[in-house]
This record gives structure tokens, sequence and C-alpha cells, in this order.
């Protein structure tokens, strides 16, 4: 139930840690990340136990992506429509039941293929739902001199289970049944739902013509605010050819470790973890760098760390480059993913933030499939180190680019 008489006390000064709301949000956040860590593990081994098919391994991460790409307006849509306690609600609930009913059909030992495929839709599409209103939700929540801070402090928390949810979720399918451990899921999907209930409500507000106006019209709104400023245009064509250039090289790096530099699974797994400790190192760093630097200048410089990633790529010789690289483009992608947050929650109306959100995620979405594509029937035939160079070129460019902008010059 909505309480609406519920108000947030948003006081600049306050400190996060005393902020009810915003603690509430960073509780189902992570749980709902290491709900995420145990299906992307459990479910891709239950369904090569069934078939002993890799494609149909990667056609399930292919439906992510697909769902993120075809769903993500729409998703603005709905969270930019309603109470985004309700749409965090909403979301919780559809991902409670979906692994509840997984669950279920697992310890009767009756699961089917084609379910697998239709709840991994809905699941996906929870997620999707979940991510945009928790985006909109954080600038009601938080001051707005704290919004760099707060996306901050949620990054740390995503990264941590980034570094730890692989390890919980390796451990429960290795001594559990999938049934045991998709019940462990369940209990962290309980948790994300136990934290959004206690929110208070998130009403937006929204007159009776914006109500009236078709979800096709309001898609249309989304990407019309991001493209009409200029803050908000450049910085999508940098996350576009960003996005771009990540996905030719994460695409073919797990080949090109194994087939060029003959890594071990344990080296393959080391790298992982370094460029995961990398991550956090941004986070941790970001704020102390907005105190003392321009948002803009800061934004804009991380690129070199993604231009000597590429580097070290070209001219690796052994595993620990590639660990070396991956730690800086974390880094980097830390920093500048916070900041970019922060800077479109604080440029964007709060009622067309959603929109704003899913336009740019149906962007990341699918241009990501594209480049693993790409590069995959490129490393077929030719020299997988033809894509690093490429992404040194991208990379340099984007900086170039970036120095001659207005983002560059006046974001403080």
């Amino acid at each position: 139930m909505e309480n609406p008489e519920q108000k947030i006390d948003v006081v600049p000064s306050r400190s996060l840690w005393k902020n009810r709301p915003f603690l509430l949000l960073i509780g189902s956040t992570t749980s709902s990340s290491l709900g995420l860590f145990m299906y992307s593990l459990v479910i891709p081994i239950l369904l090569y136990s069934m078939t002993q098919s890799p494609l149909l391994i990667s056609t399930m991460r292919l439906l992510e992506f697909l769902v993120g790409g075809t769903l993500g307006v729409v998703a603005g849509v709905i969270v930019d429509r309603i109470n985004r306690r309700t749409a965090l609600i909403s979301a919780a609930i559809l991902q409670w039941i979906t692994i509840a009913t997984l669950t279920l059909f697992l310890f009767m030992g009756n699961i089917q293929l084609w379910a697998l495929y239709f709840f991994g839709f809905l699941y996906f599409t929870s997620g999707l739902l979940n991510t945009n209103a928790g985006h909109a939700a954080l600038p009601q929540i938080v001051a707005k001199d704290q919004l760099t801070e707060a996306n901050a402090k949620l990054g740390i928390f995503k990264d941590s289970v980034r570094l730890f949810g692989p390890l919980v979720a390796g451990a429960s399918v290795a001594t559990l049944s999938y049934a045991g451990a998709m019940s462990i899921q369940l209990l962290f999907v309980t948790i994300t739902l136990s934290c959004v209930l206690f929110l208070p409500s998130l009403q937006i507000k929204t007159t009776k013509k914006q109500e009236q106006r078709s979800v096709w019209k309001e898609t249309k709104e989304g990407f019309h605010e991001i493209f009409q400023n200029p803050l908000l245009r450049v910085t999508t064509y940098v996350i576009f050819f960003q996005n771009f250039g990540f996905s030719l090289t994460i695409g073919i790096l797990l080949f090109f470790a194994v087939d060029y530099l003959q890594a071990t699974p344990q080296q393959i797994g080391a790298y992982l973890s370094i460029g995961g400790i990398g991550g956090l190192l941004g986070l941790f760093a970001v704020k102390r760098l907005v105190d003392r630097f321009p948002r803009g200048k800061i934004y804009t410089y991380t690129n070199i760390f993604d231009i000597l990633f590429f580097v070290m790529l070209a001219f690796a010789t052994s595993w620990w480059m590639i660990a070396i690289g991956m730690a800086m483009y974390s880094f980097s992608t830390a920093i500048s993913n916070t900041i970019y947050h922060a800077v479109r929650q604080e440029l964007t109306p709060n009622d067309m933030l959603g929109r704003v959100s899913g336009s740019v995620a149906t962007i990341v979405q699918l241009t990501m499939p594209l480049g693993v594509i790409l590069s995959g029937l490129w490393a077929e035939f030719f020299d997988v180190r033809v894509i690093f160079y490429v992404n040194i070129v991208f990379s340099s460019a984007i900086l170039l680019c970036l120095m001659r902008t207005t983002f560059h010059k006046t974001v403080k």
C-alpha cells in the first residue's frame, strides 16, 4: 500500500548513512544484484546440464540484451507514469514470483526448456524495471549536491557484489542442488522486496494531459530530451562509442587470453577479479576527485585510462598485462559512470528521468550484441590485436572530441 502522506526529508548537510530511504535503496540494490549473480550462474549451468549446448547458453545472454534493448524505453515510460515506490515494489514482486515458481519446478523435478526462457524473460524484465526505477528515485531521496556521492556509494556495493557474488553462487551450486541454489536466490529477492516495501512514497507530479499521452509519444519525448540537451547529447554519443568499442573487445578477450597468451582458467579468474578491484578503487576515489576538480574535466580525462587499457592489450605478452589493463579500465569506467549518472539526474526533469534512462539503456543494450558478433567474426579470420588498435583510435578520438565540448568546459 502506498502512503502518499509520507514525505522524504532531504537535507543537503545530512549524512547519507543517516538517510533511511537511501539505506533501504542500497539494501534492495545489493540483494537484487546478489540474486542476479545467482541467476546468471545457476541457469546457464542448468541449461548445459539439460542440453549440453553452448549455443543455448549464449542465447540466454542474448535474451538479456534483447530485453534491455526492446523494453528499456517502455520501462522508462512506466517509471515516469507511476509512483517510483510502486515501480520498485512491482519489479520486486515480479522477481519473487519468477524465482519462487522456478524453485518450485526444480523441487518437483519438472522443469522444461521453454520455462527457463519464459521465466528468464520475466526476470530480466523485472531487473530492467528495478534498475530504471532506482535510478529515477535517487534524486527524490537525496539532495542534489549529494547525487555524485550517492551514486558512488551505490556503485561500491554493486561492485563488491561483483567480486563476491560469483563465490556465493558457485558455492551454492557446488554444495546444493539446483533447487537449493535457487532457494538462496529466492532469499535475496525476498530481502529486495522487504526493503522497497519500507520506502516512503516517491510520487511524481503528472498532469491529466501527460496521463493521456500514448506510450509511443512519451518514448519519443525521452529520446528528444537526450538529444536536445547538449550536455546529455554529447555523453550519449560517448557512451555509444565506448560501449561499442568495449563490446568489440569483451567478445574476444577470453579467446585472446587463452589462444594468444595461453592463460590458464585460474589466471583468467585472476584478471577478472583484479578488474573488479580497479572498479572499487575508482568508486572510492570519485568523491575526493570531485571535491578537487570539475566533473567535466574528470569525465574527459578518464578516457586516458581507456587508451592505456587498449594499448596494454595490443602489446600484451602475458595475462598480467590484461589484468593491469582491466584494472585501469574498470577504474576509469567507475568514475565516469558515477559522474554521468549524477549529471543526468541533475539535468533531467525528474518526471522524464525514467524515459531518458530507458532510452540510453536501449542504445547500450542494442550496441553490445553488435560489437560481440562483429569481433567474433573478425577473430575467425584475422589477427585479434587489430581490434585493440581500432579501440586505441576510438578512445583517442573520444578524448580529443570531449576536450572540445561544453561538457568538458562547463560541468562543475
